[in-house]
């Protein structure tokens, strides 16, 4: 079964079909079939300009991404669950939530995450690019694998709308597509901003990390290149940082050389060299860049992709 951007629905007692639909739909995943009892499951996806959403009735099972299915050519996508019925526990960033019919929970693919099934289970999954929810993106981070209840007349009206796309074909590109997708972005914010505990009253500093992490790749991002870019002040800028304890600099790096450690556990990438996944990630200079791996996770570039060939997919955290 291929998910395509037009919709798709059919049912499969296979899963190898439900891992190729959903691995098209939203992101590469692993799904392993849990219980005694025959596996079916149904997938029904679309996607609407940049917005994906899928409508999935499953058996029980575990849904994985692990880090060997990570790469840095991924879109960065936000991912949300609306559950209508069954159990499903979430887990990401040590977090885990158990769900329950109605509830919500956030995830992102750029980082590995867990999914089990507890019983059969039917739930609409939303997959909005990272840019396109700006600060917002910041907000799920922080609570992400945290079970929101959503037994409001808001969340009514988004199962409604959801359930109303994946069931009819709606425009899924040119002007018209985009509005929806908007639309729809705008809804998911709506809900997130409404279940999830809100960020500091000034959003500046979400705004300011969302805007580093789009910008990762680019070696001309600084401190003085973001406060710049906000249209404030260097000393300003450290000043909305200082209650998270971020130096933006160390901050900067850090998420960096995590990207940098992803890809080269990565063993798709296992032919580039150093140098050039350095450089995917804005660091030209790549001379200290195995000393300083060695520094934040213990491990050296050539440590992590022989641990990354010994263990396949998983590479000791630091």
């Amino acid at each position: 079964m291929t998910v395509t951007p037009d919709l798709v629905d059919r049912e499969v007692d296979d899963v190898g079909e439900l891992e190729h639909a959903m691995s098209d739909v939203c992101a590469p995943m692993r799904i392993k079939p849990e219980g005694d009892r025959p596996f079916t499951a149904a997938c029904r996806g679309t996607r609407i300009g940049d917005v994906l959403i899928a409508r999935v009735r499953s058996g029980p099972c575990t849904i994985r991404r692990d880090p060997g299915l990570i790469r840095s050519t991924d879109r960065e996508l936000v991912k949300l669950i609306f559950l209508d019925a069954g159990r499903l526990a979430v887990e990401q960033d040590g977090r885990r939530s158990l769900l329950k019919p109605g509830d919500m929970v956030g995830y992102e693919t750029v980082r590995p995450y867990e999914l089990r099934c507890l019983t059969r289970s039917e739930s609409v999954i939303v997959g909005v690019p990272a840019a396109s929810l700006g600060a917002h993106a910041n907000l799920v981070s922080r609570h992400t694998a945290v079970a929101a209840p959503t037994d409001t007349r808001l969340h009514a009206a988004i199962g409604g709308f959801l359930r109303d796309l994946t069931e009819v074909p709606g425009p899924s590109n040119g002007s018209a597509g985009h509005y929806l997708a908007d639309a729809l972005v705008s809804l998911v914010i709506a809900q997130l901003t409404h279940v999830l505990p809100p960020a500091e009253p000034d959003g500046l500093a979400d705004r300011v990390l969302a805007y580093c992490l789009a910008h990762l790749s680019d070696p001309e991002l600084s401190v003085e290149a973001v406060a710049r870019a906000h249209r404030i002040s260097v000393r300003y800028l450290h000043k909305i940082l200082r209650p998270r304890g971020v130096t933006l600099s160390a901050w900067i790096r850090r998420h960096r050389l995590e990207r940098i450690r992803r890809d080269l556990a990565n063993p798709a990438l296992a032919d580039q060299t150093v140098s050039t996944i350095a450089a995917r990630w804005g660091v030209l200079d790549a001379t200290h860049v195995s000393r300083a791996l060695k520094a934040e996770f213990g491990l050296t570039a050539a440590d992590i992709r022989r641990h990354a060939l010994e263990n396949h997919t998983t590479v000791p955290s630091g």
